[in-house]
């Protein structure tokens, strides 16, 4: 292998490491879209209170474009009881198109599950999910 291939190589390669070791999406990217590859993993982290009574949960994404790896978990933020935290949720990309991903805040328990919040993000996944946006 000669030096420019060699070279081209290792960028490839840090790049992909690089994607692979992304921050989760949070509060400020919602409402924005997100192009990505098929199979590249993501997370979305949110805070949250549960001891007061809410909790993050998905409402919707294209089960066909994503799936969700596992159900989200929560961090409290310190060691007391009434702690807030961080609610992290994983998906993947398994195929190419486009997809909102949306999660709702609202009470835990109860008739009244209106959304406090909202987080809204538009996955666009894979060559064709990208030939689909325009």
């Amino acid at each position: 292998m000669n030096n420019k291939t060699y070279s081209l190589v290792l960028i490839f390669l840090a790049a992909m490491f690089m994607a692979s070791c992304a921050k989760p999406f949070s509060e400020k990217d919602n409402g924005t879209k997100i192009d990505l590859g098929i199979d590249d993993p993501f997370e979305i982290e949110l805070p949250g209170n549960p001891s007061e009574g809410f909790i993050w949960e998905v409402e919707y994404f294209e089960k066909e474009i994503i799936k969700q790896i596992g159900e989200a978990e929560f961090t409290p933020s310190d060691d007391t009881e009434a702690a807030e935290g961080k609610y992290l949720f994983k998906f993947q990309t398994i195929a190419a198109g486009q997809s909102v991903v949306s999660l709702v805040y609202h009470k835990k328990s109860g008739e009244n599950k209106i959304p406090t919040k909202t987080f809204t993000m538009k996955i666009i996944s894979g060559t064709m999910g990208r030939i689909m946006e325009n």
